[in-house]
């Protein structure tokens, strides 16, 4: 599996706190339904900011961005959400040299911003000063200075910039009720094989690998080539792999390319692994979103 090496990239860890509370006051179903759904609305912030969502996991979202700016505007519209208690949100940014491989992203500066999401509270966005020192206009934001903060794994204590918050002033946030799209389907069909992807079974991993949900042997097929993971009653293909992942919806002249990225499939199509569909009718998988 390759690996892309990013020499400078801004890294943002961002957590959903007050989790575990609500999955005991509103029950486990309903608690679920509410962290998707937030993790979805943080996704889709994300992408609208520039950043590459590499992980939805838990109830936390590790994220990539060309620069600190946009990770700070990123980290600041999932704060000003606003939410219901008993939730809350916290994140840590910092900036330098990571690898990425599928969907794992490896590096020192991967564990800095992972520390600095740890030291943040309630509606807190912590920054290594490093990384604020590359803000555009460090003055626009109400950054305060914190020196000589011992940073777990770090030999040396590190300064930190803490963003201000005014929750009296912040937008309230409700995620939305349940809904049928709750109910949702997604039906996958090779040939006579035919999978689906739904509540009972929220994922789907797709390769060469024996244990992959969807074993499809072809040279231009990566072991574990590519995932649909089913968030909030939508579904969301992510691709693994080396030569991408080709989707087609039904009507559409030209396939869109998904590689190292991730895709949210609707309506009905195909996904082709490895090549555009026109070069690969023998492998095809016909996806459809339904009730």
């Amino acid at each position: 599996m390759s690996v892309e090496r990013l020499a400078h990239t801004a890294v943002l860890f961002a957590d959903i706190t007050g989790s575990s509370r609500l999955f005991v006051e509103a029950g486990d179903e309903r608690g679920r339904e509410t962290v998707a759904a937030t993790l979805s609305t943080w996704s889709d912030l994300a992408g609208t900011h520039g950043g590459h969502v590499v992980q939805l996991r838990g109830d936390g979202m590790l994220c990539t961005f060309p620069n600190v700016d946009a990770a700070l505007q990123a980290a600041v519209a999932l704060r000003d959400l606003g939410y219901l208690p008993p939730l809350s949100m916290h994140a840590g940014i910092h900036a330098g040299a990571a690898q990425l491989e599928a969907d794992q992203l490896y590096g020192d500066a991967v564990n800095i911003a992972a520390r600095m999401a740890d030291i943040a509270r309630r509606f807190e966005i912590v920054l290594t000063q490093s990384a604020a020192q590359q803000l555009s206009n460090a003055a626009r934001w109400d950054l305060r200075l914190i020196k000589q903060v011992p940073v777990k794994g770090q030999p040396q204590p590190m300064d930190i910039c803490l963003l201000a918050y005014d929750e009296a002033h912040s937008t309230e946030y409700r995620p939305p009720d349940r809904t049928k799209t709750f109910n949702t389907r997604l039906e996958l069909r090779v040939g006579e094989r035919v999978l689906s992807v739904d509540t009972g079974t929220p994922n789907c991993l797709i390769g060469r690998d024996a244990d992959c949900t969807l074993q499809l042997e072809h040279r231009l097929v990566s072991r574990r080539h590519a995932s649909i993971e089913r968030v909030s009653g939508k579904f969301f293909l992510h691709d693994h792999s080396t030569n991408g992942t080709y989707v087609q919806d039904d009507g559409s002249s030209a396939a869109t390319l998904v590689q190292r990225e991730i895709m949210q499939l609707k309506g009905q199509g195909v996904i082709s692994l490895g090549a555009e569909p026109r070069l690969n009718p023998d492998h095809l998988i016909r996806f459809a979103v339904g009730v």
